[in-house]
């Protein structure tokens, strides 16, 4: 899995280089078209909106995840929208980041619990105008029964650690239900 980090101003945070001892640090969209995950970290962009740089590193089988200083939902789903596999804390530890490379380069989609809230019901509505039924039945009948499980624990409001104390299972596995649930 090959790394490279954009938009922290020094190269990369100490965090990242533990995560990712081999990682290196870009300047433009060209700098990734060799790297697998491609990390953006927009705390530095202020007011500028960090949409056209992320759909300047899709493509090419190149993953992008979000970084910021301050994350928020709003923030997350839109950058999710456009295209982006990852949203995540840029100072979140080593062991973190490692779950998500590992989750983004099997397909998988992290964020937070609220994007995850807001994902599903867009899906049921729309599921809904197209079917002209109950959303949340036809959803819901393609879950296993564990995933159904932790939808529900997500509906009311548990964050990740919560289900897995709930559910007895471990935060990775909560999270692989979560992937499987989108």
């Amino acid at each position: 899995m090959n790394s490279l980090f954009f938009g922290y101003r020094k190269g990369l945070r100490d965090n990242w280089k533990t995560a990712f001892p081999n990682a290196q640090s870009g300047n433009d969209a060209a700098d990734s078209l060799q790297s697998t995950l491609v990390w953006l970290d927009i705390s530095a962009f202020e007011n500028q909106d960090a949409a056209p740089w992320v759909a300047s590193f899709l493509g090419q089988g190149r993953k992008v995840i979000v970084l910021t200083s301050s994350p928020n939902d709003e923030q997350a789903y839109r950058m999710m929208s456009i295209g982006a596999s990852g949203y995540c804390h840029a100072l979140a530890v080593a062991s973190q980041l490692l779950e998500v490379a590992d989750v983004v380069s099997k397909d998988g989609l992290w964020v937070g619990p609220g994007v995850l809230q807001r994902i599903i019901g867009v899906a049921n509505k729309v599921a809904s105008l197209r079917s002209n039924q109950p959303a949340i039945n036809h959803a819901l009948s393609v879950l296993t029964a564990k995933e159904l499980e932790v939808a529900a624990d997500v509906a009311m409001g548990l964050n990740n650690k919560e289900i897995a104390e709930k559910r007895f299972m471990s935060e990775r596995t909560v999270k692989s239900h979560l992937t499987a649930i989108f």
